[in-house]
């Protein structure tokens, strides 16, 4: 948390991500059919802003807002404001960014992966990259002396009913894999930890306030394997139920231990089904390996999610078919699915530029549902007609029912099986009766 300077004359200072000119983005929803029984969960939060404003006194945050939102919050006068973004955001973002001069802002800051791409960077007087407490701690004066993880919460459900919320918990941020599609170890090459005091103080809250599945969204839980040794006997202490990404290795090794302590579901990057597939993308993994680990969990009940990319410079429309099939046979929980885009600053994007060619430079389709460069053997018809083939072919009808049966059954391994049917249904009557509510941020004194 940062020191507090005795000062009057306190910057006033904005941050928000891009504004939505839609509904939000359902990470779970946007890759399956649209369907009444769906799964789904919204982008509601911008955890990398939470953050900031648990650390850094003084901040004010935006998450998601639309249009008219952002343009409401401007007129009260700020002397920064910066706006937080992705790749396929950056027209919107810089929108915001001249509106903010437009109203008087004194400085217009950018952030997020967004301002990776060297041109954008001129239109921000400052530009943040990486996780930034330090950094605008530093910017407003002021010195953070630990780092506090805010309580965030996420509803998680079908379009008409909520089922469960998901408290969102980072003990590491940052990977040195250096996959060739991912921007990541240009925007945090080095992994550090979040403190386990931190880790513990918001578990413990997540706690206090009935919050007891957690989802960890790490690059890498395990890549400090003494870190999560130490966090997964945290989560096992206080009785939390956990959905984590790591790598497939990390899983292979770890696996009794750690659904011992809870482990609810898992996050695992697929990316090719084919050897030559995962090469080309630096992805060092294997085959056999991912096949040990779908057993494992469809053994032990364990939620399985995977990430997959369809495009690669190999692929035919064939190749792509049979991967899906056998993808398919595999039955995940959820896959997933992008088409391979290249994005700034990855050895991907040198790699598709100087071969084929970057064909749009409109950074709105740089999100991993549209082809963006000129592929050998598919033209930009033909592969989002196979997406939207492979999102119906992962997904049957069916499959909610499988996944809320393994959510029963961690329920049942926590609680025992006739505590968890009451527990499962007053839980999802409150989440559906009351009005969801964010949980506060924690208090500066501890």
């Amino acid at each position: 948390m940062a020191s507090r300077p005795d000062t009057s004359a306190r910057p006033r200072t904005l941050l928000t991500t891009a504004y939505r000119d839609g509904p939000l983005y359902d990470y779970w929803g946007s890759n399956q059919p649209r369907t009444p029984f769906r799964l789904g969960g919204k982008r509601l939060i911008a955890p990398g802003l939470r953050f900031i404003q648990q650390n850094v006194p003084g901040i004010e945050i935006l998450e998601m807002p639309t249009a008219g939102e952002y343009r409401r919050a401007l007129r009260r006068g700020w002397d920064q404001v910066g706006v937080s973004f992705y790749l396929d955001e950056t027209r919107r973002a810089l929108e915001m960014a001249d509106e903010a001069r437009r109203a008087g802002v004194g400085e217009v800051w950018g952030g997020n992966y967004g301002v990776l791409t060297p041109e954008v960077r001129p239109h921000f007087d400052r530009v943040f990259l990486g996780y930034a407490e330090h950094q605008v701690a530093e910017a407003l004066g002021h010195k953070l002396d630990r780092l506090v993880h805010p309580p965030m919460v996420v509803p998680f459900g079908m379009p008409f009913w909520k089922i469960v919320r998901f408290g969102a918990l980072y003990t590491t941020r940052g990977c040195r894999f250096g996959c060739t599609f991912c921007q990541t170890p240009a925007f945090a090459p080095k992994p550090s930890a979040i403190p386990l005091e931190s880790i513990e103080r918001v578990i413990k809250c997540y706690a206090r306030h009935g919050v007891v599945d957690l989802l960890i969204p790490d690059e890498n839980f395990g890549i400090l394997s003494g870190h999560a040794g130490a966090v997964g006997e945290l989560l096992a202490r206080h009785g939390m139920l956990w959905t984590v990404m790591t790598r497939i290795d990390y899983l292979l090794q770890h696996f009794d231990q750690w659904k011992d302590q809870g482990l609810e579901g898992v996050m695992i990057g697929i990316e090719s089904l084919v050897q030559e597939g995962l090469n080309a993308l630096n992805k060092r993994s294997d085959l056999e390996k991912l096949y040990q680990v779908v057993e494992l969990c469809r053994r032990h009940g364990i939620v399985t999610i995977g990430f997959y990319i369809i495009g690669l410079e190999s692929d035919t429309e064939e190749s792509i078919r049979a991967s899906i099939l056998k993808l398919a046979s595999m039955r995940f929980d959820l896959v997933q699915v992008c088409i391979l885009t290249p994005l700034p600053h990855t050895p991907l994007w040198q790699r598709i530029e100087g071969s084929y060619g970057i064909d749009t430079s409109d950074y709105s389709q740089f999100d991993g549902k549209h082809l963006v460069w000129r592929h050998p053997h598919l033209s930009k018809a033909k592969i989002e007609a196979l997406l939207d083939w492979s999102f119906k072919t992962l997904y049957p009808g069916t499959n909610f029912a499988k996944t809320l049966t393994k959510h029963a059954g961690a329920h049942r391994r926590r609680l025992g099986r006739f505590r968890a049917v009451p527990y499962l249904l007053g839980n999802t009557l409150k989440l559906n009766l009351q009005p969801f509510r964010q949980l506060p941020m924690l208090r500066s004194d501890g």
